[in-house]
């Protein structure tokens, strides 16, 4: 029987020791703000890191340091999802970049497994990282008043999404993430968050950087 999947900052024991997923508040908040801003929908998006801080991370220690918000009309769209996916990994070649995660959370409160969008995506993506992180978001632990990430972690494994034993972390620490992105809820800085279904709509608006939410962030962490 396989282990019980990791959520919040619980860990479980694995035969190579506990890895650490830490999550920057930078990452950490727009994956919870991209949810917040369209709770009866699915939202979808990936997760990324600086390659040079890929070689200075140990194997036990996973660092990711920003998200770019993706769907929201319909995780379903193929064809859409294969489009970002392509100008994404353009942005990340000329910003030093890669993608190292991908999160989802389904249209149902208590519904927080992947599904068959999960898993070929993720199958795509781990053509490039076998190591790639699957976040579930937690709908039924979502508030305006934070107490743990409300994550379920996976990772890809002989073409199944399984359960991935290891910690979480947030930076700069837990209580202070939790304070910053609940904050940032509450602020409804939600509202300023652009994903690419809001860039397909107008162009000219940032998806892959969200300048206005990091501004937000950096002034409620201060």
């Amino acid at each position: 029987m396989s282990s019980p999947p990791v959520t919040g900052s619980e860990s479980s024991s694995s035969s190579v020791g506990h890895q650490q997923v830490t999550f920057d508040l930078r990452a950490f908040s727009k994956v919870i703000l991209h949810v917040t801003k369209y709770p009866q929908n699915p939202v979808n998006g990936v997760l990324l890191r600086e390659k040079k801080k890929a070689s200075e991370s140990g194997s036990r220690k996973f660092v990711i340091q920003d998200a770019i918000p993706i769907l929201h009309m319909c995780k379903y769209t193929t064809p859409m999802m294969e489009f970002a996916l392509t100008q994404i990994e353009q942005y990340c070649k000329g910003s030093d970049l890669e993608v190292v995660g991908y999160y989802q959370a389904n249209e149902s409160l208590k519904d927080n497994q992947p599904d068959i969008v999960a898993l070929r995506v993720s199958e795509k993506l781990a053509e490039s990282n076998p190591n790639l992180v699957v976040v579930m978001i937690n709908n039924d632990q979502l508030n305006s008043n934070l107490e743990c990430a409300p994550f379920t972690l996976f990772q890809v494994s002989e073409g199944k999404l399984r359960p991935k034993e290891a910690k979480i972390n947030l930076l700069p620490d837990e209580d202070g993430a939790l304070s910053t992105v609940s904050a940032l809820i509450q602020a409804k800085s939600y509202r300023h968050l652009i994903d690419f279904d809001n860039h397909l709509d107008d162009i000219g608006l940032n998806y892959w950087i969200n300048p206005k939410v990091n501004e937000e962030i950096e002034q409620l962490s201060s």
